[in-house]
């Protein structure tokens, strides 16, 4: 890649039989005026297309929908999403129940599981274990080297099968030695639920059906969305709001390929919250080891099977795919859980999750104030990074930031006049002196990048229709 975009980019750098399926009853609607004032500006900005909220609190829900869903009306507790890498969740736990089965276990190598013939990587001597694989401690890179150049094609992982996975094991190099540093892989996930199929002598989505979906009663979570479901399935989009293709998988279908609505979210909650508290029911174990923490990191944010756990203990996972965007968490110690559901892909909507934690606690919460164009239009104007031109601009409710040599990228605003780029994982940051904008600041990874303002737009320019 080149110009300003290549700059951003290097800083940046045994079968169970099915149980029911298990009813979550909806009834409760206490926190309905907050979690509105949190959400509906979101819609209202055109940050998302649909959103459904999930609340869990000690066995009590409730589920809110804004915007569009199917048919173009509310979303709902029944609206299907693609959840994306929340499916690493469901993974790890097909592989905690191949653990308690003593099919395998976390130290497990790899290359045991692999048909001859096939290798996996290693470093200083070090091997992978389906362990590492499960928290991300492999060192295999973050995607299969085959699919870097390809991420930002409509469907990316569709057509990667099986001899495409060996491929790339056979010739991947690790980001690091295995065991010793996080570095978060859909391969490696992808790979773990791959193996572990083949492992049990069937495919990961027969065992993920057999094993995990059917004896948790997940009835509306699935790999494949069948044709009677179809019609709850809502359209993902873009950062513009237009429709994009849902994403479908092959090999690396452990890593995020399933497709479910807050009814089930919140059930999978209720679950692990009943695992955590020693139930004996379905399951049970396999979810308590997945809640284990499997790092030396005692007082700070470590990695379960699966699951995220951050400095209060509590347990995450978000997921995103082309046109959507997923969080799932809960927290063992006030039995209360969060479920964020976006049929638009920016991880923005994690930011709120901690707000409705607070507002579970009876805790006040403000809602981010979502600037106007008129409080947005001042950082229209052209910024100079590094010798390239950067142009911001208004067209609507919408800002964008344009360079040399990439399409415009949709700024969010987190607040006045701090903006997210959803396709850099950038937060950009304009400061002033007095009332004049100087520069702007992009935060990349560990960097801070600053652009200068070179140009003001003449009076009258800068904003447009909305798109």
């Amino acid at each position: 890649m080149r110009s300003w975009l290549a700059l951003m980019l290097v800083a940046a750098c045994g079968s169970s039989t099915q149980a029911p399926v298990k009813p979550v009853v909806v009834d409760r609607t206490p926190h309905k005026a907050i979690v509105t004032a949190l959400f509906k500006p979101l819609v209202d900005a055109e940050y998302a297309s649909g959103i459904v909220v999930g609340l869990y609190d000690a066995g009590k829900t409730e589920v809110y929908g804004f915007g569009k869903g199917p048919g173009n009306q509310p979303p709902d507790a029944s609206t299907l999403f693609e959840i994306g890498s929340v499916t690493k969740v469901f993974t790890s736990l097909l592989f905690a129940d191949a653990i308690q089965r003593q099919e395998v276990s976390l130290e497990t190598e790899l290359s045991d599981l692999l048909p001859p013939g096939v290798t996996a990587p290693t470093r200083d001597k070090r091997t992978i274990t389906l362990g590492m694989l499960a928290t991300h401690t492999s060192g295999l890179p973050r995607l299969p080297p085959s699919l870097r150049d390809k991420e930002n094609l409509p469907d990316p992982y569709a057509k990667y099968g099986e001899e495409a996975l060996y491929d790339d094991l056979i010739h991947a190099q690790l980001a690091g030695t295995p065991g010793t540093s996080v570095v978060y892989s859909n391969f490696g996930a992808g790979v773990l639920g791959f193996v572990l199929g083949r492992k049990l002598g069937t495919s990961y989505a027969v065992a993920l059906e057999g094993r995990v979906l059917q004896p948790l009663g997940l009835g509306s979570t699935f790999l494949s969305v069948p044709e009677a479901a179809k019609y709850r399935r809502t359209t993902g989009t873009n950062a513009d709001l237009q429709p994009v293709s849902y994403w479908y998988f092959d090999a690396l279908a452990g890593a995020a390929a399933l497709v479910s609505d807050a009814h089930d979210m919140l059930s999978l909650i209720d679950d692990e919250l009943d695992a955590a508290s020693g139930s004996h029911a379905a399951l049970r174990q396999a979810m308590h080891l997945t809640q284990q923490p499997q790092l030396d990191h005692p007082d700070g944010d470590n990695e379960g099977l699966g699951w995220e756990i951050d400095s209060a203990g509590r347990y995450w996972h978000n997921g995103q795919t082309g046109g959507f965007h997923s969080f799932v968490g809960f927290d063992t110690k006030t039995r209360r859980g969060v479920v964020i559901l976006a049929s638009t892909g920016a991880a923005v909507f994690d930011r709120f999750a901690e707000l409705l934690y607070q507002a579970m606690a009876g805790e006040t919460v403000k809602p981010p104030e979502i600037p106007t164009t008129a409080q947005l239009a001042p950082y229209v104007g052209t910024y100079s990074l590094s010798g390239e031109n950067l142009v911001v601009s208004l067209k609507g409710k919408r800002m964008y930031i344009t360079g040399r040599g990439a399409p415009p990228f949709r700024m969010l605003p987190l607040n006045d006049h701090e903006m997210w780029i959803e396709q850099l994982q950038s937060v950009v940051n304009f400061q002033k002196q007095g009332n004049d904008v100087v520069r702007a600041v992009f935060f990349v990874g560990n960097q801070q990048m600053f652009a200068n303002r070179v140009e003001t737009p003449a009076v009258g320019s800068g904003s447009g229709s909305g798109s």
